[in-house]
């Protein structure tokens, strides 16, 4: 039967079925669309903000390595001795048994190195020498008049004799005690500060200088 022999009707109908069909595919294919669209969307955008994720990336790793840094030094900076020699306060004395102000005063020391500061060295002309007033302790500084030179001592006992002026203002008994700075330590790094490092504190004799 021919379009034209069919009744309006039903050619009528025949179209709407036709058309419903094309509706309901172009549907379909909108809402598969529709599905894929978001996440299509989110990762347009996450590449078109590649370069500010990537750095914050960089920031995130540049702290993490700071902050890995921070705990390496401070780990390098416990290995740091807290001793580099030990002076024997027994045999470390005036060979006079004495010294008088403003007068010479020869003295013995007996030292040594200690084992965590074997690799410590000496700094030259770091050495300062005085005596400490118990009471006030108030420092007051003596030259050395001996020559002397830097030595990195050994872990075995060592003997040394220096000759030192004896200041003025001592209190009857006061405190023999030396300083020196030391460099190349375990646990610093180059270019660090030298470590410093005194001597315990020695009571010695301390006479008035005749008139």
């Amino acid at each position: 039967m021919s379009d034209e022999q069919k009744p309006l009707r039903q050619m009528i109908w025949e179209r709407f079925i036709s058309k419903s069909v094309d509706w309901l595919v172009v549907a379909a294919i909108g809402g598969l669309v529709i599905m894929i669209f978001d996440p299509v969307k989110e990762r347009a955008m996450a590449i078109w903000n590649t370069p500010d994720s990537l750095h914050q990336l960089v920031v995130r790793v540049e702290n993490l390595l700071r902050q890995v840094a921070d705990v390496r030094d401070d780990i390098e900076s416990l290995r740091r001795p807290s001793e580099v020699f030990e002076v024997s306060t027994t045999n470390t004395r005036a060979i006079d048994g004495y010294c008088v102000e403003r007068q010479p005063c020869d003295v013995q020391i007996k030292l040594r190195r200690r084992p965590e500061g074997v690799q410590c060295r000496i700094v030259a002309g770091s050495v300062q020498w005085g005596f400490v007033n118990p009471r006030s302790d108030m420092f007051a500084p003596a030259q050395r008049l001996n020559p002397g030179f830097a030595r990195n001592i050994g872990m075995t006992w060592t003997t040394i004799d220096v000759r030192v002026m004896t200041p003025v203002g001592l209190e009857p008994t006061a405190d023999f005690i030396f300083e020196a700075s030391y460099s190349g330590c375990p646990g610093m790094a180059k270019g660090d500060d030298p470590l410093s490092f005194q001597s315990p504190r020695i009571p010695f004799e301390i006479r008035d200088s005749p008139r």
